[in-house]
């Protein structure tokens, strides 16, 4: 028996890397723009390229279901080269805003409005791909997600929570499916943290800085 542990292997790692990306933000006229994001992945050519695209409007094939920065940022990158798109997302869109109706509705969509806001200001003010990716500006973005779930009540806290998750088994099932590769995920930099958190110290996955993927 203590032969047979012994001889076991441990799983082939993949080189991991996690981007924040800023959604609709790439369009705005600052550093982090479209352009730099092509340029970034371009420049990085990742073996897989996690995408935060749902499964079935990438099967589909019409780029129009697609988000913005994948439509036509990513995708037509990928097509130019050996970049292979993995698509990530879950089946639900879960968006944090205040639902509807409930004890409190006025208060708790003003607040949301105020974070929503404050966050794009952060984002604004953070410009650069560096930062938007550093420690510390993705620990302040995702606390204030988390307050702003929290306003938006317990099913689209559970909701948020859950797509996180999705993305999370997702990721880690095409790093099992293919073992070895050097893979990039994309995400809005709103999830990156908490996905950064999730992969560190799972045993088939080599963490590293973007830059250093």
């Amino acid at each position: 028996m203590r032969a047979n542990l012994s001889e076991e292997k441990p799983p082939t790692r993949s080189r991991v890397a996690v981007l924040g990306t800023l959604a609709e933000m790439h369009r705005e006229s600052i550093k982090y723009d479209l352009k730099m994001l092509g340029r970034l992945v371009k420049d990085l050519q990742p073996d897989l390229l996690c995408a935060e695209i749902r499964l079935d409007d990438w099967q589909t094939g019409d780029l129009s279901n697609l988000p913005f920065i994948y439509r036509e940022g990513l995708v037509p990158l990928a097509r130019r080269t050996d970049i292979i798109i993995v698509p990530v997302e879950g089946s639900k869109d879960v968006q944090l805003i205040a639902p509807h109706g409930g004890r409190w509705r006025g208060l708790r969509e003003f607040i949301v409005r105020l974070l929503n806001g404050h966050l794009r200001w952060m984002q604004r003010l953070a410009n650069g791909p560096e930062t938007i990716n550093s420690p510390i500006f993705q620990s302040a973005c995702q606390t204030t997600c988390a307050l702003i779930a929290r306003m938006c009540g317990v099913q689209t806290q559970r909701a948020w929570d859950q797509a996180n998750q999705d993305i999370l088994d997702n990721v880690l099932t095409a790093i099992r499916r293919d073992p070895g590769r050097r893979v990039l995920v994309t995400v809005d930099c709103r999830r990156s943290h908490r996905l950064i958190q999730s992969l560190r110290g799972m045993p088939e996955v080599e963490l590293v800085d973007y830059r250093l993927l």
